[in-house]
């Protein structure tokens, strides 16, 4: 079987299948941890600047809380997915 016996649409269907699975083989562990479940994590504030909070997870990855209204050293409870910057809630630890 050669290619010039296969259409375009089907040529150009198999190439784009096949660089995907390719994408998901070299990024595998990346494109798990995007469809993992949510960790919630006690966090402290490290760093407030204006109205920005810093905090850092057990995971050593340090995210940002726009809008904060907490104090510097508080404890707050992150959602966050493992190795992602993006905090899905916070709240205070009470």
């Amino acid at each position: 079987m050669s290619f010039e016996s296969i259409s375009p649409a089907k040529l150009a269907l198999i190439f784009g299948i096949a660089a995907v699975v390719i994408i998901f083989a070299l990024l595998g562990s990346s494109a798990k941890n995007l469809f993992s479940g949510s960790i919630t994590d006690e966090a402290k504030v490290i760093l407030k600047q204006g109205n920005d909070c810093i905090v850092e997870g057990a995971d050593n990855i340090p995210r940002t809380i726009t809008d904060c209204s907490y104090d510097l050293n508080d404890t707050v409870l992150i959602t966050y997915k493992a190795q992602q910057p993006a905090i899905e809630k916070h709240e205070i630890k009470q």
